[in-house]
């Protein structure tokens, strides 16, 4: 493989600024704070939202039911008690007293009923999350339950992300939630500074229960076009925190930047999602897909394209989770003649047209890569230009047979739900394979080593069948100003609104 060229592309689409424009390192002013993004919010409706950086959108104008610790448990916000039944399939919670959306409205247990009744008939991530709830049952203004068809090992903690956000009863339903968020959060969007799609403003909710933890006065988000932006934001001081790329980390420390690596929980490579054929009739034999995954180069793209940071893998499981098994990483070594072997044993010797959405702005040398690995076995990508306000919608829709993307994957169980099962919101194809199907029902009635090492078999069987052709698990890469503080989360890509805090002087 030849050497890749360029600066590899961010693998967060984040970034957190702050634009007051002071010298190299950050802001003067510790109670402003600007969050530079690259994307932008399709909708501000609870069960429309992604698990990912729409997080950033999200967190200032609303609660969610329980709060994540640092270390990814759940804890309690708006839910103050919670207690399952012994089969699991009941969850009873308890609501925080006095509490009020911007519009008046109670809080209470009849508008997180309306929440999660409205959310789960989502087509977001989020929504994805609820699938197992079949009721909810309001017991007083502070009590209510939640009835599962089944047990939902995950369902707590998604709760304290974008599966719990909370928006007031009344605006449920209404046109205007899509681009006018009511909820109960820090902050409200102030709709004379911001501009949809560009720039996000919001203020201080002055009657903000928990106060204390959201420490700046004000909070803007700014959508920007490409890394580079965010880059020269960094270098010419008017960004306190941004998400950054292995390769860019040196020369922002240079430049007066803290920077702190962690794991970043997702795996990036080309997702192979049409896997029944639909559109790209060879993706439907797995020679293909194998032969796919054996043109890669993992180990050169992750010197080249990742700096050598991060992991070279063959996997879409995260190496922090139960379900990763080490040797699976040496499944497909880099073979370009066993590739085109394979590709003539399925038919296709003389390769293919594959349709992929052109990333090229935000990952430049990931689409070099991947387009060498290609053309080299004689499948021909065809780059379609990306809308950014629709790009996932169209994944979503089964615009594109294959994707240059990412998926969040920390705990084994939520990346089953949000990619594997026929209904999963990121099997865009509804692929449904009986052996996977099995497993993940399997997984779910068990505890403990039992459930692992059923979540290990359906990671073999993925792997074995390639129904992804994954390249990195890479690390998120934090560039933060002497001005702020900056604590992870676990099990998330991106450190939460209220780990972002002023330094102390």
């Amino acid at each position: 493989m030849r050497k890749l060229v360029g600066i590899a592309a961010v693998t967060a689409v984040m970034a957190l600024t702050a634009c007051n424009g002071s010298s190299p390192g950050g802001s003067a002013a510790s109670t402003e704070l600007d969050i530079a993004a690259i994307g932008t919010p399709e909708s501000f409706a609870p069960g429309n939202f992604g698990t990912g950086p729409t997080t950033q959108f999200l967190q200032p104008v609303y609660d969610s039911l329980f709060r994540n610790t640092n270390e990814g448990e759940p804890a309690e916000n708006i839910v103050t008690k919670w207690s399952y039944d012994d089969a699991r399939t009941k969850l009873s919670l308890t609501i925080r007293d006095g509490v009020k959306f911007t519009d008046g409205t109670p809080l209470d247990a009849a508008a997180v009923k309306a929440n999660l009744d409205s959310a789960r008939k989502g087509t977001g991530e989020a929504g994805g999350q609820l699938r197992f709830i079949t009721e909810v049952a309001v017991t007083d203004a502070t009590n209510l339950t939640v009835t599962l068809s089944a047990p939902d090992p995950s369902l707590v903690p998604n709760l304290g992300g974008t599966a719990g956000v909370l928006a007031s009863p009344k605006a449920l339903g209404t046109p205007e939630l899509d681009t006018t968020p009511v909820g109960s959060g820090p902050y409200i969007l102030d709709a004379a500074k911001s501009q949809t799609g560009i720039k996000y403003a919001y203020t201080r909710n002055p009657d903000y229960w928990n106060a204390k933890d959201f420490p700046f006065d004000t909070v803007e988000v700014t959508v920007f076009n490409d890394n580079n932006a965010i880059l020269n934001a960094l270098r010419a001081g008017e960004t306190d925190f941004a998400v950054v790329t292995d390769k860019d980390s040196n020369s922002l420390k240079s430049a007066g930047l803290n920077i702190q690596s962690n794991p970043a929980y997702t795996t990036s490579g080309l997702y192979l999602f049409d896997r029944k054929g639909s559109l790209v009739p060879a993706l439907a034999e797995p020679k293909v897909r194998q032969a796919i995954n054996m043109a890669l180069d993992r180990d050169a793209i992750h010197a080249q394209v990742f700096g050598g940071k991060g992991k070279a893998t063959s996997q879409v499981f995260s190496s922090t989770s139960d379900a990763y098994i080490p040797e699976l990483d040496k499944k497909y070594p880099f073979d370009v003649d066993g590739a085109k072997k394979l590709l003539s044993d399925a038919g296709y010797a003389n390769g293919f047209i594959l349709p992929m959405p052109d990333v090229s702005p935000i990952y430049p040398d990931q689409q070099a890569a991947v387009t060498e690995a290609l053309t080299a076995i004689g499948i021909t990508p065809q780059y379609q230009p990306v809308n950014g306000q629709t790009f996932i919608s169209d994944l979503l829709a089964g615009k594109y047979p294959a994707a240059i993307f990412g998926l969040n994957s920390p705990r084994p169980w939520d990346f089953a739900q949000i990619a594997l099962t026929p209904e999963s919101l990121w099997n865009p194809f509804h692929v449904s394979d009986p052996t996977v199907v099995d497993l993940i029902n399997k997984a779910q009635g068990e505890t403990g080593e039992a459930q692992t090492e059923t979540f290990r078999q359906l990671n073999t069987y993925l792997v074995d069948q390639a129904w992804f052709a994954p390249y990195i698990q890479s690390d998120n890469v934090f560039a933060s100003s002497a001005d702020i503080t900056v604590t992870p989360q676990r099990y998330s890509t991106l450190p939460p609104l209220w780990g972002l805090a002023p330094a102390q002087k």
